[in-house]
């Protein structure tokens, strides 16, 4: 066997091929070859094989030489490319040397066995070669982009300090963009290495006398101009004959050391002055509880030089009790904190002992404790009126939740009497009976939605509200609550005066006047006096309003015949939790409630006592411009529905009522008292189903929750919420869910019918 080697013949000549291997296998060599002759096998031989001969014809048809050639070679450059010509063409194969063949030779030429044994002897050297090569720029690449990725700078300068080479981070440093930026202004000779010049002369010399410098710290210049600290190491390079002939070296940005440094120094003198300027008591204790250091208050408080109390113990200075969990054994204070009061301090005081740990180890003993002492005199003090303002929070929840619950029972009450009252004759005693009965729950309904309403903390809503409706309603809502030897006086002046104002907390600023009022005569009774008229304040100041405008406003005047405020005290009585009742009757919190209130409001509130006789608040709202009237909508032709209804409420009684209510419209009700049992039934037939009302507040599934189901497998049903009261859901997220209509408790058939003929138009629509 001969050397083998791989051979690709471009020709469409199988003879070729031929011919050739048989003059290498005479020669020694045994060649594999592979005959192509198009372009697309060409290339696909060429990406499949290292070729180690190319051998091209010149007269192969869609192939000129040309373009075997620079296929061959973008394949690889180390590939040897032979071009076989039919007749001896000195001109052809001179063109074919330049452009970069191997070898021209002719069929049956006698050179052919030699040139293929050169061409195979260059081809190994060319690949040694071509691997060393890359090996070497592999290298190259590797320590260069050492060098460039280096987090250090490095550079090479003149023994005079003139930088000629240095990596990016260099540049970066000493704010260039980049190397060529730098060392552009250094070829201009913009610059030198830009540090003190003392420092770079002593920089210097000490490369010349010791051949090496580490770590010299200097301040330096940035492009810009601004100053930063470095630190350099360099060493000298040496030339043939011993001299200095460059310096080569790294660069480390310290700034932010130095920074920490400086910040590390500065601490120490900012925890000082804090220490000496807190308020409040610190102490640091050693294992024996004796005071080891004291800020400034302490001395202070104690009246004495803290020379005088550092070294003794803890519990001496301050007359302590036994402190809990300290063991005399075991030295220092476990973490915790207690409320002492500390006799030779006078006060009461949240104590906290926090142990500290030299060496981190908090598995060790610890070094010591520091003692923090807070006054809590003066918040002792307002928790105990905090406490009472939360009893009247939880008063407004707890009427809030009562008046929910008795919406269910009111809706009951009112849907029968309802219905009720179309099956008795018009005109007879007990129609009228009826009547009444409806009347008063309508009345009692108006007052759950006052109480609803007065529980609610709800975000400012300024809306056009005609004061004097509210005032009578809120009137009316006092009379209840009052002694009966308390007169109340009303002297509203009736018009269509509107302010914008928001509803709730207008109930806010009447109910807490009129309950201060009440109080100043619980004892010995009187006339609570409520007046509402429109003035025009001409000169505000004047009647002590400076900061109102000159203008139209309504004002309310709350009187009473108590006992008066005395003139010491008249200019307090706004500020918060400032009251002259004892502790179980009051927060303090009320007028100031009403000031912030009618401030919000853009008006004033004023007070004129006589001490012994009566006191009355003055309050002046802006009047706003009243809108037009809204044309009462055209009557509702009476609905006649078809279908089947799914009604669900937890409230049994009241979930009948409202299945009897849409039967009487046409719909054949089922009726449900539990939610899960409901949405069991929807889905078994939900397509059996036109419409659902469902309660929002209920056991397990929610009205909401409820109605997300059914709309994923009946986006077109018509869907009624009725809540009494819910924080979860407004008419407009409802509406954003797909529900059609939402009602307030109790529904009563009006209600019901003008929902109903709603959704009827929409689906007509």
């Amino acid at each position: 066997m001969g050397t083998r080697f791989s051979l690709l013949v471009v020709s469409d000549s199988e003879d070729l091929a031929r011919s050739l291997s048989g003059i290498l296998l005479t020669a020694g060599y045994d060649p594999a070859y592979t005959l192509v002759d198009t372009p697309v096998e060409l290339s696909l031989a060429l990406a499949e094989e290292p070729w180690d001969v190319v051998v091209a014809s010149a007269d192969c048809p869609g192939l000129p030489w040309e373009d075997i050639l620079a296929l061959a070679r973008a394949s690889r450059e180390t590939i040897s490319v032979i071009l076989v010509v039919p007749d001896a063409a000195p001109e052809l194969a001179r063109e074919a040397i330049a452009a970069g063949v191997d070898d021209v030779l002719t069929p049956d030429d006698w050179r052919t066995a030699a040139a293929f044994a050169r061409i195979l002897r260059e081809g190994v050297r060319r690949k040694e070669l071509a691997r060393l090569w890359d090996k070497l720029r592999g290298e190259e690449r590797k320590y260069r982009g050492m060098i460039d990725n280096s987090v250090l700078g490095i550079f090479q300068c003149r023994p005079w300090g003139e930088i000629v080479s240095a990596n990016p981070s260099f540049a970066r440093i000493f704010g260039y963009d980049g190397t060529a930026a730098l060392l552009g202004d250094y070829a201009n000779n913009n610059t030198r290495l830009n540090v003190l010049p003392d420092d770079r002369e002593q920089l210097l010399s000490l490369i010349q006398s010791t051949g090496l410098v580490s770590a010299f710290e200097t301040q330096a210049f940035r492009r810009d101009g601004s100053q930063f600290w470095v630190s350099v190491s360099a060493r000298p390079i040496l030339g043939e004959s011993g001299e200095i002939a460059a310096i080569e070296g790294t660069v480390e940005d310290i700034s932010d050391r130095k920074a920490m440094e400086t910040l590390i120094i500065r601490a120490k003198q900012e925890w000082e002055k804090t220490f000496d300027n807190v308020p409040d008591v610190i102490a640091i204790l050693d294992k024996d509880m004796r005071l080891r250091r004291a800020n400034r208050a302490l001395s202070e408080r104690l009246g004495v030089h803290p020379r005088d109390i550092i070294g003794r113990n803890c519990k001496d200075v301050f007359n302590l009790p036994a402190i809990n969990g300290f063991d005399a054994a075991h030295g220092a204070l476990p973490a915790h904190h207690e409320e002492l009061f500390i006799p030779t301090l006078n006060g009461t005081f949240l104590v906290t002992f926090s142990p500290f740990y030299l060496d981190g180890d908090e598995q060790s003993d610890a070094a010591g404790t520091v003692m923090v002492a807070h006054e809590i005199s003066r918040r002792k003090q307002l928790e105990a009126q905090l406490r009472q303002s939360h009893k009247m929070e939880a008063i407004g929840t707890l009427a809030g939740g009562i008046a929910h619950d008795f919406n269910n029972i009111l809706g009951v009450m009112m849907g029968y009497t309802e219905m009720s009252l179309d099956e008795v004759e018009r005109g007879t005693r007990l129609h009228r009976r009826l009547g009444e009965v409806l009347t008063a729950g309508r009345r009692a309904r108006d007052l759950i939605h006052q109480i609803l309403t007065f529980s609610r903390q709800e975000e400012l809503n300024l809306q056009p509200l005609q004061f004097s409706t509210v005032l009578k309603e809120t009137v009316k809502l006092m009379r209840a609550s009052l002694p009966a030897n308390i007169t109340i006086r009303t002297n509203v002046e009736e018009s269509d005066t509107t302010i914008h104002a928001n509803i709730s907390q207008m109930q806010q600023v009447v109910m807490n006047l009129c309950t201060n009022a009440a109080h100043a005569m619980r004892e010995s009774g009187g006339i609570m006096r409520i007046d509402l008229s429109r003035v025009l304040l001409a000169a505000p100041e004047q009647q002590g309003l400076p900061q109102l405008s000159p203008g139209e406003y309504l004002k309310l005047s709350v009187c009473d015949t108590g006992y008066g405020i005395a003139p010491e005290i008249l200019e307090n009585i706004f500020d918060p939790f400032f009251t002259t009742k004892k502790p179980d009757e009051g927060t303090g919190m009320g007028l100031a409630l009403v000031h912030g209130i009618v401030s919000t409001h853009s008006g004033g509130i004023t007070v004129r006592s006589v001490p012994g006789e009566s006191t009355c608040f003055d309050v002046h709202l802006p009047i706003s411009t009243p809108e037009p009237a809204v044309q009462p909508s055209p009557a509702r032709k009476q609905l006649s529905a078809r279908g089947r209804a799914l009604i669900v409420d937890d409230e049994a009684s009241l979930a009948e009522v409202i299945g009897e209510m849409v039967e009487r419209v046409g719909y054949q009700a089922d009726v449900f008292s539990d939610s899960g049992l409901a949405l069991q039934q929807f889905l078994a037939e939900p397509d059996t189903y036109h419409l659902l009302i469902t309660d929002q507040t209920m056991p397990g599934l929610t009205g909401g929750e409820l109605a997300t189901i059914a709309l994923k497998h009946r986006p077109d049903l018509p869907i009624i919420l009725c809540t009494g009261y819910s924080e979860q859901f407004s008419p407009e997220e409802a509406k954003a869910m797909g529900i059609r209509q939402y009602l307030l408790k109790p529904v009563l058939r009006e209600d019901l019918d003008t929902a109903l003929n709603a959704i009827a138009e929409s689906v007509a629509r």
